[in-house]
């Protein structure tokens, strides 16, 4: 898996995540997620696999957090959780002061929909479908109307400097480029939070570092970002890191220290 370092995170993302979170916590808001003492179980076999084993802790609003660890390690189940693509067998989860380990599928499929974007390492785009259309998908499920779908989609492509490129179909773009038209898929429905489960392991390094950037940018401008990696130059990019091992978190580590990589820089990119 190639890295994306792109030198030491910018001090301005930092300081605007902190800016964020202690003016939520001023206007009395709570944790955007909370959980206490989750734990995953699955069954195989005889044996039993705690993926996710007694986890609990919080993100504030506006925080970016890397989740970090070897494979196995229950970074992405932990991941599903918080997505609300899976439901713990045991413990509390809250979005936004919300219980939702008991929700029904329905309900939590309008959470998805409502609160979460989604970027995966092989992007999941819809091969037949152009660009525009695979940003537009997400809000045709919403009901969006079809007009200010379009303007959406146009501002989305723009954003993340694709616009010219609205009309092509995914194998007509390179990796990066994918992995950006993923970005304004996710957060076309203008999600609360961003979760992204190795977002730069399909990319070369300075591919990876432009997607590193534009994370930071939408960081900064207030998204809440949990984002799985293996690679310690991209973790060093978040305000926050919470290291795993056997579905337990060891470690969690506030503003860790920056890893410069010596990757070129990432040209700039505009925010939704």
């Amino acid at each position: 898996m190639n890295g994306a370092g792109g030198g030491p995170a910018p001090a301005g993302r930092r300081a605007a995540g902190r800016a964020t979170e202690l003016e939520a916590e001023r206007s009395g808001a709570g944790p955007v997620i909370r959980l206490e003492h989750v734990t995953r179980l699955y069954h195989v076999g005889e044996s039993e696999v705690r993926a996710v084993d007694d986890v609990s802790f919080d993100v504030a609003h506006g925080e970016f957090v890397a989740l970090m660890g070897p494979s196995g390690s229950g970074k992405s189940t932990l991941l599903n959780l918080i997505g609300c693509l899976d439901t713990p067998t045991s413990g509390a989860y809250r979005l936004d002061g919300e219980p939702v380990q008991d929700l029904s599928e329905d309900r939590l499929a309008a959470v998805r929909q409502r609160k979460i974007g989604f970027i995966f390492q092989a992007y999941h785009l819809v091969g037949r479908m152009t660009a525009a259309r695979n940003v537009e998908l997400p809000m045709i499920f919403a009901g969006v109307d079809p007009r200010e779908r379009r303007e959406r989609v146009a501002s989305a492509l723009q954003a993340v400097g694709l616009a010219p490129r609205a009309r092509h179909r995914p194998d007509q773009l390179s990796g990066g480029e994918r992995q950006r038209v993923a970005i304004a898929r996710a957060t076309v429905n203008r999600p609360s939070i961003l979760l992204a489960d190795e977002p730069t392991g399909n990319l070369d390094t300075r591919a990876g570092a432009e997607i590193v950037t534009l994370l930071e940018r939408l960081n900064a401008a207030g998204l809440t970002i949990v984002l799985v990696t293996h690679d310690p130059a991209v973790g060093a990019h978040a305000g926050r890191i919470l290291q795993m091992r056997d579905g337990r978190i060891l470690d969690d580590a506030q503003d860790p220290p920056a890893i410069a990589s010596g990757a070129p820089g990432a040209p700039a990119v505009e925010t939704p």
